[in-house]
């Protein structure tokens, strides 16, 4: 019964590690972009959901206040590709941090 349960461990531990192994690490990144036409909520949700629309883009988080909008992505995203999107709004977008 002893024999059993080891070989009953080992083989699940090893089906864990190889679907470890398979799964791929992906590198996340923070960009905060200044969207100096972003005076609402209705501009603050327009422009969360563009950059939501983008694959890779994990989160967003606008701030009417400091009319900045951040973005948590992956690292295939990149710059133009958000600020594309707010230019699709006829918004104008750089690169803060």
């Amino acid at each position: 019964m002893h024999k059993l349960l080891t070989a009953l461990l080992l083989s699940l531990l090893a089906v864990f590690s190889v679907q470890a192994e398979d799964t791929p690490i992906k590198a996340e990144k923070q960009i905060v972009l200044k969207v100096n036409e972003m005076t609402c909520q209705l501009c603050a949700y327009l422009v969360n959901k563009e950059l939501r629309n983008i694959d890779g883009v994990i989160s967003t988080k606008a701030s009417i206040k400091d009319r900045t909008v951040t973005v948590l992505e992956e690292s295939k995203v990149t710059d133009e590709q958000l600020i594309n999107a707010i230019h699709k709004l006829n918004y104008t977008a750089e690169v803060v941090k």
